[in-house]
């Protein structure tokens, strides 16, 4: 298994654009919106692909029957080469890949879950959102100079090289309290007339629908600029699952999603 250079990485994107569920987050670092690693077993032509997202999303792709590549993949899981750098969440195409990890499973060096990738109904959507009252927190356009100062789980600044960047590819939106940023839903990438989103709010603030105002006004942008909204997440995560939902997003497809600790 061999790093790839990063003037490389072009090479791979008609590969992962023919993989059939979202795989934005794996553009972002072939295309240098993120930064990330890609791990390959051949410079030249490449068939199998691990790509490591800097927020610790991975994709792992193409041929499953590469020994020497699988080799390399187990030793970078377990630590041996010491390479990876934290914990990491896993999703594989082809289905082949499922035996191959599956002996990470069997040796608790990896567990198991399932990732749930949603498409976009705006009639859903407005039927929820027209009998929101609006008018009890103020939803701002997140301004670049409180971008990537924004804490938590799931940030900006892990998905964007600069803030620059990510105000001139993407968007972001922002529930003010007494002037205090809680909750603000941003890109975390944008490819063609896609834009993923993603969601935090400050733990105090959780239940309150601070999310759901943030992400409704989002998700208006992208209708004004003729984008589709994109939200995928961990079955096991009901919250996130619930809000999808809320937000007009229905279920379409459920694939296996494999966390590696570190």
């Amino acid at each position: 298994m061999r790093e790839l250079s990063k003037d490389k990485y072009g090479i791979l994107l008609e590969p992962v654009k023919q993989i059939p569920f979202n795989v934005l987050m794996a553009r972002s670092v072939i295309e240098y919106h993120a930064d990330g690693r890609i791990f390959v077993d051949s410079f030249e032509s490449p068939q199998s692909f691990y790509i490591v997202h800097s927020y610790g999303m991975t994709f792992l792709c193409g041929d499953s029957n590469n020994e020497v590549f699988n080799n390399g993949l187990f030793d970078y899981f377990s630590g041996i080469s010491n390479e990876r750098r934290k914990d990491e969440w896993l999703q594989a195409f082809p289905r082949d890949w499922d035996m191959v990890i599956k002996n990470l499973v069997d040796n608790h060096k990896a567990l198991s879950y399932s990732r749930v990738n949603f498409k976009f109904n705006s009639v859903r959507f407005y039927e929820k959102y027209n009998q929101v009252d609006k008018s009890q927190y103020t939803v701002i356009s997140t301004p670049e100079d409180m971008l990537f100062e924004i804490n938590g789980v799931v940030v900006p600044k892990d998905y964007w090289k600069t803030p620059e960047q990510s105000m001139r590819l993407a968007k972001a939106f922002t529930v003010m309290v007494d002037n205090k940023p809680v909750s603000t839903a941003f890109t975390s990438a944008r490819h063609d007339d896609k834009l993923e989103i993603g969601i935090e709010t400050i733990r105090e603030y959780h239940g309150k629908g601070l999310g759901y105002l943030a992400c409704a006004k989002l998700i208006e942008y992208c209708i004004a600029n003729n984008l589709e909204p994109v939200w995928s997440c961990r079955l096991e995560n009901t919250g996130s699952v619930k809000l999808a939902e809320k937000l007009g997003f229905l279920e379409i497809l459920r694939i296996p999603y494999y966390h590696i600790p570190k």
